[in-house]
């Protein structure tokens, strides 16, 4: 009886396993037909491949504050960075229309964007400097007569308060 039984406990091991390899078989591979490109060719002309692409200096969401676009933008193009506010500023609809190659352009159309805020974005190719814009000198945009209006951000006024 003990003999019987483990025949037959082996053949229904075996028809498992041969039934778990016939379960995975796989279909046999397609036949790709078709014009295929050759692989190892020359082209009939050349054509040019741009070795060095100009970076484009554009607002990305991540960047939310105006310090951390510029240093982003800096830190691209290798250039050097100095911030000389006391404030950060938000980044706001108006910056995302900033979509240029040319460092001039970007930090002309920052200045005049931030204009209000009294903030002058200024370069000479290797730096961009962010000042108070009456203290740019030149290169900062004229106010507006918004920005005329309206009272300026308060000093550090904690010298005076201190005794």
């Amino acid at each position: 009886m003990k003999k019987e039984l483990s025949k037959r406990a082996l053949s229904c091991c075996v028809l498992l396993a041969a039934a778990s390899l016939a379960a995975c078989g796989t279909p046999p591979a397609k036949d790709f037909r078709g014009s295929w490109k050759p692989v190892n060719h020359f082209q009939d002309t050349p054509s040019e491949i741009p070795l060095n692409q100009a970076y484009t200096y554009y607002a990305a969401p991540m960047d939310e504050t105006l310090r951390t676009m510029l240093r982003r933008w800096t830190k691209d193009a290798g250039l050097q960075f100095s911030y000389q506010l006391q404030s950060d500023y938000t980044l706001y609809k108006a910056v995302t229309q900033i979509h240029t190659t040319d460092v001039y352009s970007a930090a002309s159309e920052l200045s005049s964007i931030y204009a209000a805020q009294g903030v002058s974005v200024t370069t000479d190719g290797h730096e961009i400097r962010v000042s108070a814009a009456s203290a740019a000198g030149g290169g900062a945009a004229a106010p507006t007569s918004e920005s005329q209006q309206g009272t300026a951000p308060p000093q550090n006024t904690m010298p005076a308060q201190a005794k």
